[in-house]
Formats: C-alpha cells, structure tokens, sequence
C-alpha cells in the first residue's frame, strides 16, 4: 500500500474548510489555471517531492534552494529563493500555513 501521509497533511494545512468565494474563485478559471491550483492544492503536480513519490525523480529537494523537499508548502510558505516574489505578491517574506489558509487564491497571481 501507498503512504500518501505527508501529501494528505499537505491538503489539510492548505484546505482547512469550505470557503465559498474561493469555490466560486476556482469554478470559473480555466481548465489549465485549475489544474494549477489543484496540484498547489493537493500535493498533486510537478513539484520535486510528488515526482520522487510516484517514482519519477530521485532528489525530492527543490532546486531552487536545496535546503528542503520541493512541495507546495516550501515554495509558496518559506523557499528563501521565492521570497522575493512571495512579498511582492503577498507582502510577507515568509509565511505559515495559518497564513496561507487565510489569502484568497487570487493573490497568487503574478
């Protein structure tokens, strides 16, 4: 059997609990943007950590820093490579899934 464990904790520190306007945010974008966001979402995507999983890449690290597994959480909570991008797009350098929960999805937009 699959461990799925730390993808489903992933989940659960970025989808806390129902929140309509972001169920209607992500019901009218595009197929593409939504995959996007689910994969962000989920664990599911491209990212270094889901593609060691599945068997597909060896280095679960992210390439941008090497410091930690590249997944959702590191990039768009604490990455230092994308701290940068992150204050501008969410005025905080770093951030913890607290307060991630609490930005609307829309704001991850460049």
């Amino acid at each position: 059997m699959v461990n799925f464990g730390p993808l489903t904790a992933e989940s659960k520190l970025l989808l806390q609990r129902f929140n309509r306007s972001f169920t209607r945010y992500a019901i009218g974008l595009g197929k593409q943007d939504l995959r996007i966001l689910v994969g962000l979402l989920t664990g599911h995507n491209w990212l270094n950590r889901h593609m060691s999983v599945m068997g597909l890449r060896e280095n679960p690290k992210c390439p941008l820093c090497d410091e930690e597994d590249e997944t959702s959480l590191h990039l768009l909570s604490k990455c230092p490579a994308t701290m940068l991008c992150r204050n501008a797009l969410l005025a905080a350098y770093q951030l913890s899934p607290l307060d991630l929960r609490g930005i609307h999805w829309a704001g991850l937009t460049y």
